[in-house]
């Protein structure tokens, strides 16, 4: 089966959880640790979409009131119908930033949700993208944090990779468990509604949670390993990442749903490349036309290598905020081919260096790996 067989409705949930608009902040929550949700739909009496309530928002509002109204935090999502293909479904996902879309019918009422999860359990079923060497998919490198680190650490870490996920480490450097954005949001909101109910006492008493009180298993497979493999260790675990780890359980990649679902666009027929950008935090619209303008240029030559068809480029920026009033930035890059999968990063005080440094990588890689293929056909023929 191909990615773009799969319509919408053939992988929808029907039987959708949903918030309501006068309901509180404390019963949506409830609702979604209950079923294991991170994002809700929030619909009126008679069914219609109004938003979404998500742990992204909630986190990222500390002060608000758990006796508030979902309405008042509510963000408007992107949505889907049921005919429009898993392909384009998950275009629109990733581009949006959303771990589920809503499924609406003509007349905007809800007829199903889709989520990540729903994507991932076809995965195995799709005989391109499941045979994948997770090599090829996972991210090298990635980011962990330590059983003994507070959760708020892990909090800001999350946010800076976007990412609700990730793989915890003990003292020696192996793999001890995962810890999830779920698990650390229903410890920060059980501890804010003790302090609320007088649990705690004394001016200064701020109980401090560490990952260990709040991690799950780990979910992990060998570097030999497939993307099938991956995705039912990370079905089975509920987990929304799988570690890719080494003889030893020492990390050497992750892959997230995020990068299962990348790999379903790669593997479907879609038209032209699909570009994102995370993590840069700026409103002003000219920074991103000028990375697309130098993205242009790079697809352009890149387009020069007939063997290379590009498909997806992603770039993630985080900023790193010195004792001083600059910032530096460091940008990590995955472009991915019809034949293979480029990595790249680079720091720069200038944003703009930074990103021309992994499109110069990148192009590098791609000439490396073409001149390859040109001298083992000349062996072959």
């Amino acid at each position: 089966m191909n990615p773009e067989d799969v319509e919408v409705k053939d992988i929808m949930t029907t039987d959708v959880v949903v918030a309501y608009p006068g309901e509180t902040i404390s019963k949506a929550i409830s609702k979604m640790q209950e079923h294991g949700f991170h994002e809700l739909p929030v619909v009126d009496e008679k069914g219609n979409l109004l938003g979404m309530i998500n742990y992204r928002t909630l986190i990222r509002r500390k002060s608000i009131s758990l006796f508030s109204r979902v309405d008042t935090i509510m963000v408007k999502p992107p949505v889907v119908n049921p005919d429009n293909t898993m392909v384009v479904a998950v275009k629109k996902m990733i581009d949006a930033g959303f771990r589920s879309l809503p499924v609406v019918n003509r007349k905007g009422k809800l007829v199903g949700i889709l989520s990540r999860t729903d994507v991932i359990r076809v995965v195995p079923e799709l005989t391109d993208v499941a045979s994948m060497a997770v090599e090829d998919v996972m991210t090298s490198d990635p980011e962990c944090v330590s059983e003994n680190t507070p959760v708020e650490y892990a909090v800001d870490m999350m946010k800076k990779i976007s990412e609700l996920s990730l793989p915890v480490i003990d003292d020696n450097g192996r793999l001890s468990g995962v810890v999830h954005m779920r698990d650390i949001s229903r410890a920060i909101w059980r501890a804010r509604d003790r302090v609320k109910q007088g649990e705690y006492t004394g001016e200064k008493e701020k109980k401090v949670v560490y990952v260990k009180e709040v991690m799950s298993p780990p979910v992990y497979v060998p570097a030999d390993a497939t993307l099938k493999d991956a995705v039912e260790k990370m079905i089975e675990f509920k987990s929304s990442i799988c570690v890719i780890v080494d003889d030893d359980m020492k990390p050497e990649g992750v892959i997230s749903q995020r990068d299962v679902m990348e790999s379903v666009i790669r593997k479907g027929k879609t038209e032209g490349v699909f570009v994102q950008i995370t993590g840069l935090d700026i409103e002003d619209p000219e920074p991103y036309m000028t990375i697309y303008n130098m993205v242009e240029n790079f697809l352009n030559r890149i387009n020069k290598f007939k063997d290379f068809k590009p498909q997806l480029l992603t770039f993630h920026v985080e900023e790193h905020h010195t004792t001083s009033d600059e910032i530096k930035y460091s940008v990590r890059a995955r472009f991915s081919t019809d034949r293979k999968q480029f990595f790249a990063k680079s720091y720069d005080w200038n944003l703009y260096r930074a990103i021309r440094d992994v499109l110069d990588i990148l192009e590098r890689n791609v000439r490396k790996e073409n001149e390859k293929l040109k001298e083992f056909r000349k062996v072959t023929l």
